[in-house]
């Protein structure tokens, strides 16, 4: 493995456009895998490319493809073996996307782990103690999201927290369990939290992200008091708030945490939806985003063409950004805790709830009791992230993926470890059922 490839950036901010209302961060080069992390300059390029890392490896469009499509709600245009193994829940271990989701998570955990090792030896007066401590609250925060997902593809993982700078540092390392890994991601979001500023900033990480994602990992560990608690510091400040009507949510205060493109670095999810696209709403969701009780302004997200092809439009351009985090999930978030904590809020979970039908112009719940409003929690969520990656882990994590996609077999809940680590560490285990 290279010692560290990151991608330098023009831009240390950015701009909204007005029209738009889309953030740019402007690219200028690749830096050499031959640098290293010694002054201001370097710390900061190190921290842009572990972004990119998100933006470009993590949440690139194949992750994205494979996601929705596990959902049942999106289907491929040309389906093809790889994506009948996906509907079918069949996955083979030596499917390649396999391979390269866990590639590209452990490299931008590794570009991570660099500036964890590296920036805090750094001597220079223009990297302040402020600016130190908000580029490893960063690093941590990537850190976490990365090993947050690759626990929900793949449940236990093995756990680098040191720099890997050959192959040979990665054998021999066994899987740590799913309850493990996500214990090492919550410990990484209290450290990014103790580090990062209360800053507003919707591409970068901060206080605000960081309570977000450790919220949405609260749900996973069934710790929905925690949930509510993080979710409250969020939502109580009024740069997070949903926006009316439905629309594209770039650089608005809908956004909590997204991924900017620019023109030399395109959104590899546009292709997915657009000119010789790879993915089609299904004609259910179509027809439900399409019903004015159900989709309400959230029609815009699937569109018949001339040749009366579904076409959805989470992305119209290639430098529209990437959603991670919305606060639309903000609130169903905790509408969902509210109703599971300790002692279940109805009224506040409706309040919730209502909220984010209010702004997509549909009428209020009408549903009374614990079981019946989750149930149009999970059916808003079904709507309100039609063509984001939520609905399979939603559905697995709360124990739904049986009834919903008739998948009775637990084994397939996670993806299998992929062939080539199986291969090359013999104490690699593979997950059950593969």
């Amino acid at each position: 493995m290279k010692k560290f490839i990151v991608i330098l950036f023009l831009c240390t901010g950015v701009s909204l456009q007005s029209c738009k209302n889309f953030l740019e961060v402007q690219p200028l080069d690749q830096v050499s895998d031959e640098q290293t992390i010694f002054d201001k300059t370097s710390a900061e390029t190190a921290v842009r490319g572990a972004y990119r890392g998100l933006a470009n490896l993590n949440y690139s469009g194949g992750f994205q493809n494979t996601i929705l499509q596990s959902g049942a709600d999106i289907v491929s245009v040309n389906v093809g073996l790889t994506d009948l193994s996906v509907t079918n829940y069949n996955l083979r271990s030596d499917i390649p996307f396999l391979q390269t989701y866990w590639n590209n998570n452990y490299n931008t955990i590794n570009r991570t782990n660099h500036i964890l090792e590296k920036v805090p030896l750094v001597n220079d007066v223009k990297l302040t103690t402020e600016l130190k401590n908000q580029f490893l609250g960063e690093a941590y925060f990537i850190r976490a999201l990365s090993y947050f997902d690759l626990a929900r593809l793949y449940g236990g993982v093995q756990l680098f927290l040191t720099p890997t700078k050959s192959v040979a540092d990665k054998l021999g390392v066994k899987k740590s369990t799913q309850a493990q890994v996500y214990a090492q991601v919550l410990d990484d979001l209290t450290k990014a939290e103790a580090l990062l500023p209360s800053t507003i900033v919707r591409n970068r990480a901060t206080k605000f992200t960081v309570y977000a994602l450790r919220a949405r990992l609260y749900l996973y560990l069934k710790r929905y008091d925690d949930a509510e608690k993080d979710l409250n510091l969020v939502l109580a400040n009024t740069n997070y708030r949903l926006i009316k009507p439905f629309n594209l949510a770039s650089g608005t205060t809908e956004s909590v945490f997204e991924l900017t493109y620019t023109i030399n670095n395109q959104n590899p999810g546009f292709t997915l939806w657009q000119g010789n696209r790879q993915l089609s709403p299904t004609a259910t969701l179509h027809a439900l985003l399409n019903d004015p009780k159900v989709g309400g302004g959230r029609k815009i997200l699937s569109k018949l063409n001339a040749s009366n092809q579904f076409i959805g439009s989470i992305f119209p351009t290639n430098t529209s950004a990437n959603y991670v985090i919305r606060t639309a999930e903000l609130y169903l978030n905790r509408a969902e805790a509210r109703l599971n904590k300790s002692t279940p809020d109805i009224e506040g979970a409706l309040s919730d709830l209502n909220q984010v039908k209010s702004r997509s112009e549909i009428s209020n719940s009408t549903a009374t009791t614990k079981e019946a409003i989750l149930l149009d929690i999970e059916n808003e969520r079904r709507i309100e992230f039609a063509l984001e990656p939520h609905r399979w882990f939603d559905l697995v994590r709360t124990g739904r993926a049986s009834a919903v996609l008739k998948l009775a077999d637990a084994n397939k809940y996670i993806f299998p470890i992929p062939a080539n680590e199986i291969s090359t560490n013999p104490v690699l285990e593979q997950n059950p059922g593969y």
